[in-house]
Parts: C-alpha cells; structure tokens; sequence
C-alpha cells in the first residue's frame, strides 16, 4: 500500500447494494434481505491502479417466511447494485441510523445501477 494515498486519489464513488433471497433451512423458509453503503477509493502511482473499498453500514435479516410482511415477502429476489452521488450517500447513511430496515426498501436516487436476479 501507498504511504501518500490522499495524494495520489484520483476518485471516490458510492454504492448502496440491497438483496432478497429465500432459503430453506431446517425444512423452514426463510427470507435474507442485506443491504450496505460502501465507498470506494480508487488511485494510480503510474504503474499500478489501486482499490479500497470502505463499508460505512451493512445489516442482514433473516426471517421466517410465515412470520415476513406482504412488503416483505413482494420484494424481488435479486441483488440491487446503485452507484450514487456522495449527498445520496450521506442521506442513506443517516437514515441507517435512525432507521436501518427501511433500507431494505428504498431505490435512491441513483447515477448508475444494476441488477442481479437469483436464480429459484
């Protein structure tokens, strides 16, 4: 790793990932909803690119499915990638600390996304 790394950055992007799945599990299902709010740092030194990803917040849920809301249970299976804006980004992270499990269900506003469907 780099000593100067504030130096050297050359950007700084913002993710928010949310996902469903549904798993059996001791011939219960249960649903998994995960989300998290990371950035990433990414920089050269002229030979080489460099990566850190940093997580601000991240929670996971499992819950049996006779016991998950309609709200709950109406989300798609899949895994949501959204790349947003740094003022987005410290909105969703104030909200994980009053009320993380809304998180579950927002779709911020977002510059760039992409979507990953589990197969069931």
């Amino acid at each position: 790793m780099l000593k100067n790394q504030s130096a050297l950055q050359n950007s700084t992007a913002y993710y928010f990932n949310r996902s469903k799945d549904i798993n059996v599990e001791n011939d219960s299902t249960v649903i998994t909803l995960f989300a998290r709010l990371t950035r990433e740092l990414t920089w050269e030194d002229g030979f080489d690119t460099y990566k850190k990803i940093e997580t601000f917040w991240v929670d996971i849920e499992d819950t049996k499915m006779e016991e998950a809301s309609e709200k709950m249970k109406s989300l798609p299976n899949c895994m949501k990638y959204y790349k947003i804006s740094e003022k987005v980004f410290r909105d969703l992270y104030r909200l994980s600390k009053s009320c993380p499990k809304e998180l579950y269900y927002v779709t911020p506003f977002h510059q760039e996304s992409f979507r990953e469907k589990f197969i069931t």
